[in-house]
């Protein structure tokens, strides 16, 4: 196999997974799977670092790190079903052996091999209209070219766009016929575009053999209101994946739909708070959609952080929209940052003479009964100190902006917590599911007020914003509070936030937020055993 040619392993979890013994790479893989449903990067990146080490000892693996091992190669060749790289490493490992014909029409295929690997080091979140425009001049000479047809739809997905309209001039081989359709109704249905995935539902269904299409379609039947075959499908899915947690919590989910109490906006002293600074327009936006939600008598307060536009103003028109509630601006000279905005926040009155604080970002939609939903997951369990929830892009098929997270990696080199979400992955549904885990996003979240004596404030070094929600939530965590994810809110928030695949920062506000990423790591250095046990596998371990 040439070097170009190889599976080529994910950067960030690439670092990761180099830097950690075995037994440890393999605890990392195992509470990747129990936050995420497994992907292509992580599946080629685990393979990749273990094959790298003992790919001439492997029948002495330890048990746990071959079962792992095999998993991550079988669900590598499911996922990438026209890299022939990925499926001669399942043919020569045993786990794929009938891929041989799959690959043999692939390499039959393939054209102009020097421009095509080009492209696959190309960054599509930097170059996607260079790629795409490759692709389908490529594809216009050579409408049989499977693997640029693959490319191509890559790029589409992450877009977000329905396949090009070069793709209608693919003529794909007939032997890949059935796994070209199945691919389709992967984009259609990872986005969320069920028309699309409807129609070919019944020409795929047959072919439905691994647990991501399985968990695809059972979402794709859940919003047509047909609950009894979503279940079906994710048995399937589960059984297929003995190692994927959220398809399990998926499930119980299903059966058993969380309700949230209407009744405990009424009932419970709630703060809400939101800091802005120089958005006026997104501002009003967000109030008007915070108006449209249930939020009863809840007190609200709006610090401005030296706004020079017209912030005062639309705060103010915050009295109208909310005349059955207390409303108070406190505008500053200065911009003081996000951590400093929040202190300012909790530090006032109505902080001690409420059961919860909720903070706002000023540049969200809210879903209607939001705070009832995380008020009925804080009353669970009265050492749950903070819920936050579902963050999405705005679009007609929502990204998945940020779920929730857990430290992956605290070693004497670095400290990181994990991702926020598994790459390009759009909303459908996956994750609607409520679960304990150790950090959520700030842009919305609800603190119980009796949790800030253990956390009373948020870090300042981190100005002028990122990281200091996260390192909030482990402060709770290591004080014995508890963080959940309510993933039945939806919070859209239109700043495209730190550096994701969506942002629209520049490079230097990005440039700041890694920088607070090496502040993060120095400030816990000295207690990375105690965060090394906040992984997600230990929320399941009693520790």
């Amino acid at each position: 196999m040439a070097a170009s040619d190889k599976p080529q392993k994910a950067a960030g979890i690439g670092w990761d997974l180099d830097a950690l013994p075995l037994d440890k790479a393999c605890r990392y893989f195992r509470n990747y799977l129990d936050a995420f449903a497994i992907d292509l990067p992580l599946a080629v990146t685990f393979v990749n670092r273990i094959l790298e080490d003992n790919a001439s000892n492997l029948p002495t693996l330890p048990e746990d790190a071959h079962r792992l091992l095999t998993h991550a190669i079988r669900s590598a060749v499911r996922l990438a079903t026209f890299d022939p790289a990925i499926l001669g490493l399942g043919a020569s490992s045993g786990v794929a052996p009938g891929v041989q014909t799959i690959v043999k029409v692939l390499e039959a295929t393939h054209v102009e091999p020097e421009i095509f690997n080009q492209l696959r080091k190309a960054s599509v979140r930097y170059q996607a209209e260079d790629i795409r425009a490759i692709c389908e001049k490529v594809l216009a000479r050579n409408p049989m070219a499977v693997r640029y047809a693959d490319l191509l739809l890559a790029v589409d997905f992450h877009e977000g766009r329905p396949p090009s309209p070069a793709l209608g001039g693919f003529r794909c081989p007939k032997v890949l016929s059935p796994l070209w359709a199945r691919r389709l109704f992967d984009h259609h249905a990872g986005m969320g575009d069920d028309d699309a995935a409807l129609a070919l539902w019944e020409s795929v269904k047959p072919l439905a053999d691994d647990p991501v299409t399985l968990g695809l379609a059972a979402e794709l039947h859940r919003r047509a209101g047909d609950t009894e075959t979503a279940l079906a499908l994710y048995d399937r899915a589960i059984a297929l994946d003995p190692f994927g947690r959220p398809y399990r919590l998926r499930r119980e989910e299903l059966a058993a739909p969380f309700r949230p109490d209407p009744g405990l906006v009424e009932r419970k002293d709630v703060a809400v708070y939101l800091y802005s600074f120089n958005k006026a327009q997104v501002l009003g936006e967000t109030l008007t959609s915070l108006r449209g939600s249930a939020i009863g008598p809840a007190r609200i307060k709006i610090l401005l952080n030296g706004c020079t536009d017209d912030s005062l103003v639309v705060a103010r028109r915050a009295k109208e929209l909310f005349p059955e509630n207390e409303v108070e601006i406190i505008s500053l000279p200065v911009n003081v940052g996000a951590p400093a905005a929040r202190n300012w926040l909790l530090a006032q009155p109505a902080t001690r003479e409420c059961e919860y604080v909720a903070f706002l970002d000023d540049d969200v939609y809210v879903q209607p009964d939001w705070l009832a939903h995380l008020l009925t997951v804080a009353e669970r369990d009265p050492r749950i100190g903070n819920v936050g929830c579902k963050v999405v892009f705005p679009g007609r098929f929502p990204l998945l902006q940020y779920l929730y997270r857990h430290v992956a990696i605290a070693h004497p080199e670095v400290i990181r917590v994990s991702l926020p979400t598994p790459p390009d992955q759009y909303d459908t549904g996956l994750y609607d599911v409520v679960r304990e885990t150790r950090v959520v996003m700030g842009c919305q979240h609800l603190l119980r007020t009796a949790s800030l004596a253990d956390a009373p404030a948020f870090d300042i070094r981190y100005s002028p914003s990122q990281i200091d929600d996260t390192d909030h939530d482990l402060q709770l965590c290591l004080a014995g509070w508890k963080v959940f994810y309510c993933g039945t809110v939806t919070c859209v928030h239109r700043q495209g936030s730190g550096t994701s695949a969506r942002s629209r920062l520049s490079m230097a506000s990005q440039g700041s937020i890694i920088g607070n990423d090496v502040k993060f790591s120095y400030k816990w250095f000295d207690r990375r055993e105690e965060l090394e046990r906040l992984d997600a596998m230990s929320l399941h371990e009693g520790t």
